[in-house]
């Protein structure tokens, strides 16, 4: 699995803290590892979000993915009311 990203991620990744930055990776990172193993999800906040997936960073930050091809797509990054917002808007 390639994880990939997109644009409008891309913009919003730039202007975290390097720590959050770092975070989020290890935490991307991990998604080829959980992604189809239910037993390891909760511990990354892995779930389904409409036609998307989101998974969790830290205890506010949510970052919304698609699955094509067997590739992760990070679409773009927020807290809960941002993400579910995004989700509303482009379904």
């Amino acid at each position: 699995m390639k994880i990939y990203q997109r644009p409008q991620f891309l913009r919003r990744f730039k202007k975290l803290s390097l720590a959050e930055q770092s975070e989020l990776r290890a935490e991307a990172l991990r998604l080829p590892d959980v992604i189809g193993k239910p037993h390891l999800h909760s511990s990354v906040g892995f779930r389904p979000f409409g036609r998307y997936f989101e998974f969790r960073v830290g205890l506010k930050m949510r970052v919304l993915f698609l699955i094509e091809n067997g590739d992760a797509h990070l679409v773009t990054l927020g807290d809960h009311d941002e993400i579910r917002a995004y989700v509303k808007n482009n379904s």
